[in-house]
């Protein structure tokens, strides 16, 4: 575990080695076996639950409207992020005369619930195989509203219902196709389960899955345990101590994710969920350091540091390297600017839920590409087609045409070694 932490935070590593890593330079197994991202649920068991998948996500999934670089974290609108494979969207909600609006933090991003809502439902309903999960969270205060949060945002889902699922029992990907999966991350109200009776006890309404006990900024993983026994394992570190510099900070935030991979991948609970973010960042009087270099990488003192997105596209490929048949879940990534920095970052984390291709596609377990064997088979007929044209002309003649009958060659008349006929 400590070898593959190493190897994402980049301890012993340059950045030489994570640019011989990337797809300019060595082609990935996902480049060679090509999927189509937009649909890529629809190769996957019904049966299989989402907690045993490794589902490729978005940090602040709506501030790509911001160019403000400690509010921006994505650069694609969420009907490309759709396209592009992401199934797991971190919204940031807040309501604002009495709508919900997508925000950062205090700062709003000009987008409402229901419209980013509605790219959403075209999305499903073209494509029916996918499934998605979104969690929501209030992270601002309301402003000239008189209606709550929790109201507001139900409002919506249940303007269509039959696009949601708001149970917090363990489900599967046949169930969810098709539909959204709420993760809840703001309270919802609780009722009394006798109005009669003003002593009764209020009891909790089950609205989607409670993450409501998320921590903030823990320098270590945490683990929510739900009423259904539904348990979430969290790496959420996202803003370092008082002046860590850009490589120091790219390091261990590197080493945050690998420790919470390696915890996925060996976890034999296929319930059991698993959300990794990514992001960070830092602001205090001595370094201002946005999301972004983080992510894809910046100069520091004038020497490139390669970013998270670069570190974790190159782990997956050793991983994947070393990796023997079988497929391994790394749970929810949840990532800034995921397109940058390595171009199929989302593409790798995609295919660690299928099996390896040298074994689905007939080769003989020893990472061999069938095409190789194709390559030699041509080669075959190649020779005997040379050997029938041409050799069998010289040596049928060497004992048939000498003059003294012994075997010594002697150019038959009429012979055409070019193309090996008879004139």
């Amino acid at each position: 575990m400590e070898k593959d932490i190493e190897k994402l935070a980049g301890s012993r590593s340059t950045p030489q080695t994570y640019r011989k890593h990337t797809s300019k330079n060595r082609p990935l197994a996902s480049k060679e076996r090509p999927i189509d991202l937009s649909q890529w649920m629809s190769r996957i068991e019904d049966h299989a639950p989402l907690s045993s998948l490794t589902l490729p996500g978005t940090h602040d999934s709506c501030a790509y409207t911001s160019t403000f670089p400690f509010i921006a974290t994505q650069t694609l609108s969420i009907r490309r992020q759709l396209a592009a494979g992401i199934r797991y969207f971190d919204f940031r909600c807040g309501l604002r005369d009495n709508v919900v609006e997508m925000c950062h933090g205090i700062r709003f991003l000009g987008l409402t619930f229901s419209s980013v809502l509605r790219v959403m439902y075209r999305f499903l309903a073209k494509h029916p195989s996918e499934a998605l999960i979104v969690q929501i969270k209030r992270d601002r205060g309301s402003q000239r509203s008189t209606v709550d949060f929790a109201t507001g945002v139900s409002d919506l889902i249940s303007k269509h219902a039959e696009r949601w699922r708001t149970a917090n029992t363990p489900f599967t990907l046949g169930e969810l196709r098709g539909r959204i999966q709420l993760f809840r991350r703001f309270t919802f109200p609780s009722v009394s389960p006798d109005p009669s009776n003003p002593d009764a006890e209020p009891e909790k309404i089950a609205y989607g899955i409670d993450v409501t006990s998320w921590q903030d900024n823990p320098s270590t993983p945490f683990t929510i345990c739900t009423s259904h026994s539904t348990q979430l394992t969290i790496q959420d570190h996202y803003n370092f101590p008082f002046g860590t510099p850009l490589p120091s900070l790219i390091e261990g935030k590197g080493a945050d994710i690998a420790e919470l991979l390696v915890l996925a991948e060996k976890c034999k609970d296929p319930g059991h969920w698993f959300i990794n973010f990514t992001s960070a960042f830092e602001f205090n009087l001595r370094y201002q350091i946005p999301p972004h270099p983080i992510a894809v990488g910046g100069r520091w003192w004038g020497e490139w540091v390669e970013g998270v997105n670069v570190r974790l596209r190159a782990w997956l490929w050793e991983r994947e390297e070393r990796r023997e048949k079988g497929k391994g879940r790394l749970g929810i990534v949840a990532m800034d600017f995921p397109e940058q920095g390595s171009v199929d970052l989302i593409q790798a984390l995609v295919w660690t839920n299928f099996e390896r291709e040298d074994e689905e596609e007939g080769g003989l377990g020893l990472g061999l590409d069938v095409r190789w064997f194709a390559v030699a088979g041509l080669l075959v007929l190649l020779v005997w087609f040379l050997w029938r044209h041409f050799f069998t002309v010289f040596i049928g003649t060497w004992s048939t045409c000498s003059p003294d009958g012994l075997g010594r060659w002697s150019k038959p008349v009429g012979v055409s070694f070019a193309v090996g006929i008879r004139g």
